[in-house]
């Protein structure tokens, strides 16, 4: 968490956390780019109560900011390329947040030690079984478009 926390001091995010019990369930982070303010992130009051979960959101929404997301939630988009938009920015922030979490190499090792299943390698990176499965869900993606 250290290392998160380190990038939104160097790259002057701005962190907020507010209520999003109103909000859809599985929204726990925005990434926004505010004229005043800058890159802010804000995210569910919540997750000060689940660490992992907190870590692997943070990370997703500092991958927003690292992958110029084109998409803003706040801007109203009549384009009919949004949902593809939307799906490619949502793609490549969980392919930066789950390599920076989970890179390649450490991966290579988890599974050398012994690491089996998504509980286990969750459980060695400190992160959530869903983000390890994406993690193994964009390898596989990658493998799969190499092959073609």
């Amino acid at each position: 968490m250290k290392k998160l926390w380190d990038i939104v001091i160097k790259e002057r995010i701005e962190i907020r956390y507010k209520d999003f019990s109103s909000l859809p369930e599985n929204i726990n982070g925005l990434y926004i780019y505010d004229q005043r303010l800058g890159p802010l992130i804000i995210l569910d009051k919540d997750l000060h109560h689940s660490y992992r979960l907190h870590k692997c959101v943070l990370a997703e929404e500092i991958g927003h900011f690292y992958t110029a997301a084109r998409t803003n939630l706040l801007t109203v988009h009549t384009s009919a390329n949004l949902q593809t938009m939307e799906a490619q920015d949502e793609r490549k922030a969980a392919q930066w947040a789950t390599d920076f979490l989970i890179p390649d190499s450490e991966l290579v090792n988890a599974l050398e030690s012994g690491c089996r299943s998504c509980f286990e390698l969750a459980e060695y990176f400190n992160v959530t079984e869903w983000f390890m499965y994406r993690k193994l869900g964009l390898l596989k993606m990658c493998f799969l478009n190499h092959m073609h």
